[in-house]
């Protein structure tokens, strides 16, 4: 039995008691249709075999003369174009119905996607279906956005609900996620057609392929094109966008400088941070630029198309300005807004050309005197206050002589200089310098805590030994310079004879070591020792706490925000039988809930000022090597945290994340995995090893799901010689490959997982005659619910892996005895 209802703009079909969340939503969203009548046939269930002749019947019963735009929901894509032109040929009616996938998108779009030219299909009787359009309601560039194109060996032009997306082709993983965030948030505009460029947390697109794409585009769309930066692209430096755009393409183009949200008929427009989020609704939201006439000629002033004008602003006086005070007018430029005299000064063009910062609106104050600067700071004081929140947040009060392009001298921190913080009461106090990291000596030595207890009072240890000096002692002449920088890897984990000269002594700094300038160098180790697990120091067992002898960390007294150290314990394979990881609070998360930073950065630059100026120079290199990894105000500072953390510094961090205790390994742990985010993306076979018994293998069985709180350690290529009697295989899906940070004695082949990630087990493997024991596992994604039950996914990794193994061949990559131990640690446990 079908049931009918009228539900918004759509008649609703459904064989079911209710309406499904779907149907009702679809109903309720989409637009009328002037020429045919929306009907939506909700098949959720499973349905009586009748249930096609009864449609036709209710449709006959409600006497409808016109067209009928059909939406199928809860059936497979197929069914719509066949119930489309078995209704067609039943009623004698023309059905549009979609060929392919529907997709609702933002403001009660239909899209409709397909591999092979997908979208509403007209059929009719006796006729040849037709295709009409991708998109319902048809916007007038629809047909300029319709197919999937491969532009270059790394970059593909996708078609979406409302617009088109050229982006990066091999990261899978960060394009699903951006794109389903514009599918269901970006309008599908009637009149211009927005043309995203870039994906954030990929790698930089290039401008050929923009060029290749603008040559393959029709007039009609070039005509509605509106360009707009979403990620990372390869710019001549100190180019703007749009210039370089009209520069390559050698025509006037428009940029709109934010991606559109909320209705098509007023669409906000917002920018967009390095990690692909909103940032601020800009008040200049679509721009022109003119190439230039000659190669090295100046560039003219972008010319600014439509803005937005909040009521704060006052009453319009001229194009884009508006009189906030008696002696004051406010002017819309492309990086925000302009407060200043009612005649412009002489330098107006050089004000109207600043680029905008997708991260800050300025509001830039005239400075021509000493009153008139005073003043016109009071005002825009004043004005940021009285603006939306948002807004508010992520405002700058600047002068107009320091952000004036051209002016001598001008640079970053020029800039900064002239930046005042902004109140509801004043706006004059200017901002402190931000924090350059340069290699600079430091007089103090930072205390340390190290794990177990302080070594016998014998003379070699009172002095410090080679490798690291007890605080205030000075190293032997023959010991200084960037050779002696760190202490040799294997005496930090025990190896060897010389394991007691690790640990400083006297009768104040037990278990206290401190680093001096001394021994910094390229390759130094942080202010972690950690894994001193040498005869002598496991007589307290595995279980053993660690003590705090630093001072407070996070949970015991001040926190780890006004005490720049931490204790890790020592680094140790799992014992057995093994331990399971306990989910940790969000204090001891190495992943912070939120997206705020600062605290972390502040502990991280305070307790690593040594370690950071050693490697300053190196890391420096390496975000000149790889720009997609320099954006951003805290890209120097998350690479030196990535750097540090594969070296020996971060030995211990992983077990003290897995401990579940909150401490200052936390923020350390934070600094790391932002920098670890912007990484290039791992897809594909992981390897690690273990050292478990049968028993172990078989509770893991029993398991399912691993939780991993702190960095899982694989590698992207099978290893020649990882201790361990069982094999580790991980299908990964976002581990990064950390390459560009690895030193001279590092794994190049390394792949890092987040902290929380989540794996299901997907198959053990017991040892066998000529077979080794196997462990084989896959990484869940985020949207995934870690549920015991197996899910369509787990088949396609489990033949994947199975596949490899059986057409692996060669002797595998070798991997440093001094490394192995971090690829031993098994997903989960403890």
């Amino acid at each position: 039995m079908i049931t009918r209802h009228t539900v918004g703009n759509a008649l609703v079909l459904h064989a079911s008691e209710r309406i499904s969340t779907e149907a009702r939503t679809v109903a309720l969203s989409v637009d009328r249709d002037p020429d045919n009548d929306i009907v939506i046939l909700d098949l959720q269930h499973e349905l009586p075999f009748d249930i096609w002749d009864t449609v036709a019947t209710e449709l006959r019963r409600q006497r409808l003369r016109r067209g009928i735009r059909l939406v199928v929901c809860g059936a497979r894509p197929e069914t719509g174009a066949l119930a489309g032109q078995w209704l067609s040929d039943r009623l004698g009616r023309p059905v549009i119905a979609p060929f392919g996938r529907m997709i609702p998108g933002a403001a009660g779009l239909l899209f409709v996607h397909a591999t092979d030219l997908g979208g509403w299909v007209c059929y009719r009787r006796g006729h040849t279906p037709v295709w009409q359009s991708k998109r319902y309601p048809v916007p007038a560039w629809d047909g300029a956005a319709v197919d999937h194109l491969t532009i270059s060996s790394t970059c593909a032009a996708e078609p979406l609900p409302g617009g088109v997306w050229l982006r990066e082709s091999r990261d899978e993983a960060a394009v699903a996620v951006h794109g389903s965030h514009l599918t269901s948030t970006m309008p599908c505009l009637p009149d211009a057609m927005p043309v995203l460029v870039g994906c954030p947390g990929t790698a930089p697109l290039r401008l050929d392929d923009i060029a290749r794409f603008w040559r393959g585009l029709a007039p009609a769309g070039r005509e509605h094109a509106r360009f707009v930066q979403y990620g990372p692209v390869a710019l001549p430096d100190g180019e703007p966008f749009g210039q370089a755009l009209a520069d390559l393409l050698r025509c006037p183009v428009r940029v709109f400088t934010g991606v559109p949200s909320g209705r098509p008929d007023g669409p906000a427009m917002f920018t967009v941070d390095a990690d692909g989020r909103p940032g601020w609704q800009v008040f200049a939201e679509e721009l022109a630029y003119r190439p230039r006439e000659t190669l090295g000629a100046k560039a003219v002033t972008p010319r600014i198309l439509r803005h937005r004008a909040p009521p704060e602003l006052g009453e319009p006086v001229g194009p884009r300005v508006y009189q906030y005070a008696h002696d004051a007018v406010v002017e819309v430029i492309p990086s925000g807004l302009w407060l200043r005299a009612p005649e412009p000064p002489r330098h107006a063009d050089r004000i109207r050309a600043v680029p905008m910062d997708p991260n800050r609106v300025r509001l830039v104050v005239d400075d021509p005197a000493p009153a008139a600067a005073e003043r016109h700071r009071e005002l825009a004081g004043d004005l940021a206050a009285r603006l939306d929140p948002a807004t508010r947040r992520r405002a700058a009060v600047q002068r107009s002589s320091v952000v004036a392009p051209g002016r001598p001298g001008l640079s970053a921190r020029g800039i900064e200089a002239g930046t005042y913080r902004h109140t509801t009461a004043h706006a004059a106090d200017p901002l402190p310098a931000p924090p350059v990291l340069v290699p600079a000596p430091v007089p103090e030595a930072v205390p340390l805590t190290v794990a177990g207890p302080p070594p016998p009072a014998t003379d070699e240890a009172a002095g410090g030994g080679a490798a690291f000096r007890g605080a205030g002692s000075a190293a032997p002449p023959d010991e200084a310079g960037p050779n002696r920088a760190a202490p040799d890897v294997a005496r930090l984990h025990g190896v060897g004879p010389d394991t007691g000269r690790l640990h400083g002594a006297g009768s104040g700094t037990a278990g206290l070591l401190g680093v001096g300038p001394d021994v910094a160098g390229p390759h130094a180790a942080g202010p972690v020792v950690a894994g001193l697990d040498g005869a002598g120091l496991d007589a307290t067992g595995p279980d053993a706490t660690v003590p705090d002898a630093a001072g407070p960390v996070l949970g015991g007294g001040a926190g780890w925000a006004t005490s720049p150290t931490m204790t890790l314990p020592v680094h140790r394979p799992a014992p057995a039988p093994v331990r399971f990881q306990r989910t940790p609070g969000d204090d001891a998360r190495g992943v912070r809930p939120g997206p705020d930073l600062d605290e972390e950065r502040t502990w991280f630059r305070r307790a690593f000022r040594r370690e950071i100026a050693a490697v300053s120079a190196d890391v420096a290199d390496v975000l000149a090597a790889h720009p997609a990894l320099a954006g951003g105000a805290d890209a120097t500072e998350c690479a030196t945290a990535v750097r540090l953390y594969l070296s020996a510094a971060g030995d211990g961090l992983d077990q003290a994340l897995r401990s579940a205790e909150p401490g200052g390994h936390v923020p350390f742990a934070r600094c790391v995995s932002a920098g670890v985010r912007r990484l290039p993306v791992h897809r594909g076979v992981a390897y690690a090893g273990a050292e478990l018994t049968t028993a172990d293998l078989r509770r893991i069985a029993q398991r399912r799901v691993l939780t991993d709180w702190g960095f899982t350690n694989a590698l992207a290529e099978p290893p020649a010689d990882l201790p361990g009697a069982v094999e580790v295989l991980i299908w990964s899906a976002t581990a990064r490959r950390t390459a560009a940070f690895e030193t001279g004695d590092g794994v190049p082949a390394r792949v890092l997982f987040l902290p929380g990630t989540a794996f299901t087990v997907l198959q053990v493997q017991e040892p066998e005659a000529g077979a080794p024991a196997r462990l084989l596992l896959r990484e869940l994604a985020v949207e995934e619910p870690p549920v015991d039950g197996r899910v369509r996914f787990d088949a396609l990794a489990l033949a994947a892996l199975r596949q490899h193994l059986a057409r692996r061949t060669g002797p595998g990559t070798p991997v440093p005895a001094a490394a192995a131990r971090r690829f031993l640690a098994v997903p989960g446990l403890r």
